[in-house]
């Protein structure tokens, strides 16, 4: 099971139920912390979610016992005088506020999620089909067309034997270069501008989970991963494999392999009519650069 916590008015996650207990015992978090997971129609306190309940109670006695050893020290001493002074002279004190509720991860309460597989996959595919056109335009590659009186079968056959002719498979070459090429040009987009004409298009921008731009490294290792986990090396029908096991990742936990493990976030905007229709028109402006 995963978990989203709220640290410091940022939503973290998802993390497992290991990394919670890490974070207990280097009080990154606490018991009163809040987290979140699919079964709940709301934020709460760790302590009150059923699924953490060993992991709360081995923290509580870890902790107990830390208290039993330093009960005497004179920090503890001044700590609960202090404490118990707060509380005398206001009778209601309770401590410290609760954390500030952050927005809902899993789309509860009718706040939008940030899943949007649909949107990230048409906004790849803008960028491919960039490099796909320009190398195609450069490599000035004559593609049969249909000829009238043949049936499609026949069609398909043109197709194919051009296909294996050493121009096209000079041209494949050329186009999987430019592609391992363009992931890291992508890193770099990543860096500099948070996005890429295709992210940028469909309104997404890829950060950390506080907001901010990512490192060159980190975005570099963000693109190797999808480069090879989410396209498959461009090898045969891996990148097919690649993108349906990314879409369904993201459907079931919200994000994809990479940006889970790398700790980071895909923040996208409500599409507009004029985006959209702006998308459909260049993208078919794009096709219309391979027929002309």
């Amino acid at each position: 099971m995963e978990f989203y916590l709220s640290i410091n008015g940022e939503k973290v996650g998802p993390v497992g139920v290991f990394k919670i207990s890490e974070w207990l015992e280097t009080e990154k978090v606490t018991p009163e912390t809040k987290g979140w997971h699919r079964d709940l129609d709301s934020w709460k306190p760790l302590r009150e979610i059923s699924a953490l309940d060993t992991v709360i109670e081995r923290h509580a006695t870890a902790q107990e016992s830390e208290e039993d050893a330093d009960d005497n020290s004179e920090q503890v001493i001044h700590a609960k005088e202090i404490i118990r002074e707060s509380k005398e002279r206001d009778p209601s004190w309770q401590g410290p506020p609760p954390l500030p509720e952050v927005a809902d991860p899993g789309g509860v309460a009718g706040v939008r999620r940030e899943v949007r597989p649909f949107i990230r996959f048409w906004a790849r595919m803008f960028d491919y089909t960039l490099i796909y056109t320009a190398v195609f335009l450069f490599a000035g590659v004559d593609i049969p067309r249909p000829e009238e009186g043949l049936t499609f079968l026949e069609n398909f056959e043109r197709s194919m034997e051009a296909a294996q002719s050493a121009e096209a498979i000079t041209f494949a070459k050329i186009l999987i270069v430019s592609l391992i090429a363009w992931h890291v040009l992508e890193a770099f987009l990543i860096h500099i501008f948070g996005t890429t004409p295709g992210k940028a298009l469909f309104g997404i921008r890829v950060v950390t989970v506080t907001g901010d731009r990512l490192a060159v490294f980190l975005s570099l290792t963000r693109s190797f991963f999808v480069y090879v986990f989410g396209m498959g090396l461009f090898l045969s029908i891996l990148p097919i494999i690649g993108m349906t096991f990314s879409f369904f990742r993201l459907m079931a936990t919200g994000n994809c392999l990479w940006d889970q493990q790398l700790k980071l976030r895909v923040e996208s905007c409500q599409l507009s009519f004029a985006r959209i229709v702006l998308a459909i028109f260049l993208f078919f402006g794009i096709l219309l650069l391979q027929v002309l």
